[in-house]
């Protein structure tokens, strides 16, 4: 629902701002004030593509802000157009890309008139309108999941058949992998250890001697560390009885007791080291074979065991493909039975229903002054499931005895068009969130004609938020919310103003609509009678 629109620097408009309500939204004024310039604005709102001569001429830039409540949201779209051309779109307040701007516009509302006619353009929306009068909605969307697994599916085996042309090749190279990362049994810490027993391989007769000697010093010789801390302890033992002396030798006593430890483990490591020219090569053969593994599979032995995690798995996928490949031909078999008959099914609603459905919006187009119009939905057999099913739709229409029958979109005239869509709308129904406007809709008509669309107006505006611009009173005194869109002429420029009209104001609109420039007491009575009648009325 539209609730608020403010334009601001836009073709002869200074500055407007108009609140609609729900229902059925009337705009009148006398030509060129500029009515239909507020349907423009609301068209340059959400529209990507643009020109800079919408600006007012005294203007800097245009600015045109609306309010719609959807879904029980409320959303602000803004687009601000400069002397450029160049413009710039907002969703409350942030910005947003054009695209996104016409998407939600076109996601509120649709303008039937001055050539806006999306939805009778849009062919894939013929069909969601039939379905939903053929209840198969639900059905189609099953069909849409149906149809996007196969392709998933196709596109998966014909993944797995190329697979399978080459995978004895890749098999091969896989368990080779596996296999040499298997035999080279890597483990957590070992390249550190071969490097530090490298070092001590290639100086292992200067580490000997080394520790020969220091075994000597500390332990060996007369007059070792060990010897002399012995002989200290001795000296201090006559000396138990005083503590401070007492203390100093547990404390040398403890030092050898460490020195003990020392030279226990100088003598194991000295036996451990032996200048071992073939244990040398055979651990930097082992630390070679830690860094080809490396380079080929990963920087640390994590990486390496990931890599062969998906080796495997790959290898496992590979092995199995043949069965993969027979199961997934079976579920493609299957599943394009089952899309056969769901779209058979489809297909036949649609073609049981659309005669009816052509015939009550050919009733509705006669009430709309349009009683010679032909209107068919054509279904054709597409030779392929799509999600929408094996048929193409189209909505072909004749309005002139003798004339071919032209898809709708070859319709030129922008009053046909709007009836066009009323009676497709009466009679199909639609999005019943979506503002629906109406400019043009009463062209070429009067008198019951203009009557019955009004009826027609006000029966939609049940389901959904019409504006309408009309200049027939037949039309506006069904309306719910009445505007007048007035031109005032200043000084040096023009503007143009809009007010609702109440009560009697309400009256002396109708009144002029019916009478021109001649307002009598007979027109004034005719406007309350027709308004009185409508209130009465069921609509």
């Amino acid at each position: 629902m539209l609730t608020f629109l403010r334009v601001r620097g836009f073709a002869i408009i200074d500055e407007l701002e108009v609140d609609f309500e729900n229902g059925f939204n009337i705009i009148t004024g006398e030509t060129g004030s500029g009515k239909s310039i507020i349907i423009n604005a609301l068209s340059t709102l959400i529209n990507q593509k643009i020109s800079s001569d919408v600006l007012k001429t005294s203007a800097r830039q245009a600015e045109i802000v609306a309010h719609f409540s959807y879904d029980g949201k409320e959303y602000i779209l803004k687009r601000i157009i400069h002397t450029t051309g160049r413009s710039r779109a907002y969703l409350n307040d942030e910005p947003i890309t054009l695209g996104k701007i016409e998407e939600l516009g076109n996601t509120f509302l649709h303008i039937y008139g001055q050539n806006e006619y999306r939805e009778l353009f849009e062919k894939d929306r013929y069909i969601h309108l039939i379905d939903s009068i053929a209840g198969i909605t639900d059905k189609r969307m099953s069909l849409a999941r149906m149809v996007k697994e196969l392709k998933e599916l196709e596109t998966e085996l014909k993944s797995m058949i190329k697979d399978a042309g080459e995978s004895s090749k890749e098999i091969s190279f896989l368990e080779f992998q596996i296999d040499e990362i298997d035999r080279a049994n890597l483990k957590d810490g070992e390249e550190e250890e071969l490097r530090q027993r490298i070092k001590v391989l290639k100086d292992a007769q200067r580490i000997k001697l080394a520790l020969q000697e220091i075994g000597e010093t500390l332990y060996e010789r007369d007059e070792s560390v060990l010897a002399l801390l012995t002989s200290s302890i001795q000296a201090l033992k006559t000396f138990n009885h005083i503590d401070f002396l007492k203390g100093l030798k547990d404390r040398i006593e403890s030092i050898s007791y460490d020195i003990e430890d020392l030279y226990r483990e100088i003598k194991i490591n000295e036996r451990d080291i032996n200048d071992d020219q073939d244990e040398l090569n055979r651990t930097e053969e082992r630390l070679s074979k830690i860094f080809t593994i490396k380079e080929k599979y990963g920087k640390t032995l994590n990486d390496i065991r990931r890599y062969r995690e998906n080796a495997q798995n790959r290898l496992f996928y590979l092995k199995g493909l043949e069965e993969h490949i027979k199961d997934t031909q079976q579920k493609i078999d299957s599943l394009k039975k089952e899309l056969d008959n769901l779209a058979g099914f489809i297909s036949d609603k649609r073609k049981e229903i659309s005669p009816e459905m052509a015939r009550l919006v050919m009733d509705e187009l006669k009430l709309l002054a349009m009683e010679n119009t032909v209107f068919v939905i054509d279904i054709k057999d597409r030779g392929y499931i799509e999600e929408d099913g094996k048929d193409v739709v189209d909505f072909l229409i004749s309005t002139n005895p003798g004339e071919a029958l032209k898809p709708l979109t070859s319709v030129a005239s922008g009053g046909e068009l709007s009836r066009i869509m009323l009676a497709i709308k009466k009679v199909m129904g639609g999005d019943e969130k979506k503002t629906l406007i109406f400019d043009e809709v009463d062209t070429g008509i009067g008198g019951m004609v203009a009557d019955m669309v009004g009826q027609r107006l006000k029966s939609l505006s049940r389901n959904h938020q019409i504006i309408c611009i009309t200049h027939l009173p037949q039309i506006a005194v069904y309306g719910d919310c009445h505007f007048l869109v007035e031109k005032k002429q200043m000084k040096d420029y023009t503007i143009t103003n809009i007010k609702r009209l109440e009560d009697s104001d309400r009256v002396y609109e109708i009144a002029r609509m019916l009478g021109g420039m001649e307002i009598t007491d007979k027109t004034i009575q005719r406007s309350e009678e027709m308004l009185e009648n409508v209130k009465k009325s069921d609509y």
